[in-house]
């Protein structure tokens, strides 16, 4: 049986659907097989898919009753299952974060991500799964991240050692279905993302 992961957030524009992807070639490279769920209204994940993807990646989509259960299912099957979660509270998401072994919550250090990402714990705390907090789209010199980091310590979160920086290579290759991995497959970007998928698996085995 392989693991269940939702990547949630409440706050658009936090770059969610970009890290889940990132990390499914990271662990697809890994020599994982990795499903990817998509309950997100806007079908981020269908698209990326429908443009090319990348080989080995297999992309599903999801609604309703079925967000769970499907999960579940597709856990059956694969090592590694990454779910792109709606960003609005619903029963969609709720079912979805009580179905998953992991849940983590990409967020920017900005007041408004850190707000939303507040609010991701709290679903996930009632859900009682587990939730990790991943930096993501970290300036170059800092800015407002340690102010960031101690606003989400104040209200529990558990914040991965790993971060994402705001690099142009996270974004670039997304259009025709690739990701940093396509561009370069030793980077800056793409090691940030396997040190983060190195740390998922950690925190997965501790489970």
């Amino acid at each position: 049986m392989g693991y269940v992961i939702s990547f949630a957030q409440q706050k658009g524009g936090a770059g969610k659907t970009t890290a889940l992807l990132h990390l499914a070639e990271a662990w697809r490279l890994s020599g994982k097989s990795v499903g990817l769920l998509d309950l997100a209204p806007q079908r981020t994940l269908m698209s990326w898919a429908e443009a090319g993807g990348a080989p080995g990646l297999s992309v599903m989509e999801s609604a309703g009753w079925r967000s769970g259960t499907d999960g579940r299912a597709a856990a059956k099957t694969y090592d590694i299952v990454l779910v792109d979660c709606p960003g609005n509270a619903s029963s969609l998401l709720e079912a979805a974060l009580r179905e998953s072994d992991l849940v983590l919550v990409p967020c920017q250090p900005t007041g408004p991500d850190v707000w939303a990402t507040t609010a991701v714990l709290k679903m996930a705390a009632a859900a009682r799964t587990p939730a990790r907090v991943l930096l993501n789209r970290v300036p170059a010199r800092g800015g407002s991240t340690a102010e960031a980091v101690i606003k989400l310590k104040q209200a529990g979160a558990t914040i991965l050692t790993s971060r994402l920086g705001n690099r142009v290579a996270f974004s670039a290759g997304l259009l025709d279905g690739r990701t940093a991995f396509g561009i370069a497959r030793a980077s800056v970007a793409t090691r940030e993302v396997e040190a983060a998928r190195v740390e998922i698996d950690h925190v997965l085995a501790a489970l």
